[in-house]
């Protein structure tokens, strides 16, 4: 079972959600671990493009075990009070050999992991059907992250797509593709191959999503966000190259954005039971 000091200190909080970094032995398969709760009396969140999947078990009195599949396109979420959601957001070069799923079969999509995978859903979902607790649930997700990566020494992932995507995390705004294929020992165009095609997406707009959370992981901790210096800082272009990009990808302005998202900080709480 994961550490439950996981749960004690949020990488990121935005209202009711709540992003945890996940344990060393997965960071290699996941990106996060994940909660949120409807615990307001109006919940709006505005979900925005995400390429990645996430594997949840969510709902309010019944809840079920589900992939929440690469965001293309931002979407308003707007749950029940009470609607809870546990997850593991796992790292799309690996949905294929971790959860055996293509990952863009998925895109803007919510669907029963049990729908793609009978047998692997039936043995997690009785796991969690004994959980009454966030952290429990989120716990044993990992752990079956866990046991699966331990069949991974066959997996198949090309590692030109595995070592090219670490590369793109890690500065997604400096690293060109000439210089991840120079070093990887690839052409640019095999790069850009292999990693369409195994994750669906080009590493031009991965790069630029990983860019745009940066971007918006700064604004949300920021007092107030100073755009222009986020702009520079995020080498965009310049301010209004920021905005643009932001409206694009999220379909509202940088200050709407942060607007929104720090009004679900400050709507009325109600008792949760959890």
């Amino acid at each position: 079972m994961a550490n439950r000091s996981l749960l004690t200190t949020p990488e990121h909080e935005v209202g009711g959600y709540r992003a945890f970094t996940p344990p060393e032995d997965l960071a290699f398969v996941v990106e996060a671990a994940w909660t949120h709760h409807a615990v307001t009396s109006d919940v709006r969140h505005r979900v925005v493009p995400d390429p990645a999947i996430s594997l949840c078990y969510s709902g309010v009195d019944e809840l079920k075990l589900c992939l929440i599949g690469p965001v293309g396109r931002a979407r308003m979420f707007e749950p029940q009070v009470g609607h809870r959601m546990s997850a593991i957001r796992i790292k799309i070069e690996w949905c294929r050999a971790l959860l055996g799923i293509d990952p863009y079969e998925h895109e803007d999509a919510v669907r029963a992991y049990a729908d793609t995978l009978p047998r692997l859903a039936r043995i997690l979902e009785d796991r969690l059907a004994r959980t009454s607790r966030s952290d429990e649930a989120l716990g044993i997700l990992l752990e079956f992250a866990r046991e699966r990566t331990a069949t991974l020494s066959n997996a198949r992932t090309p590692w030109v797509v595995r070592a090219g995507m670490e590369m793109l995390r890690a500065q997604p705004t400096e690293v060109r593709l000439r210089t991840i294929s120079a070093k990887l020992g690839v052409s640019d165009r095999h790069l850009r191959r292999t990693i369409g095609a195994e994750t669906g997406i080009s590493p031009r707009r991965f790069a630029r999503m990983q860019r745009f959370h940066a971007l918006l992981r700064d604004a949300d901790s920021a007092p107030r966000p100073a755009w222009s210096m986020l702009a520079a800082k995020h080498r965009y272009a310049d301010q209004a190259h920021l905005i643009h990009e932001v409206q694009e990808l999220a379909g509202v302005t940088p200050a709407r954005l942060v607007e929104e998202r720090r009004a679900e900080s400050r709507a009325p709480v109600f008792e949760l039971r959890d």
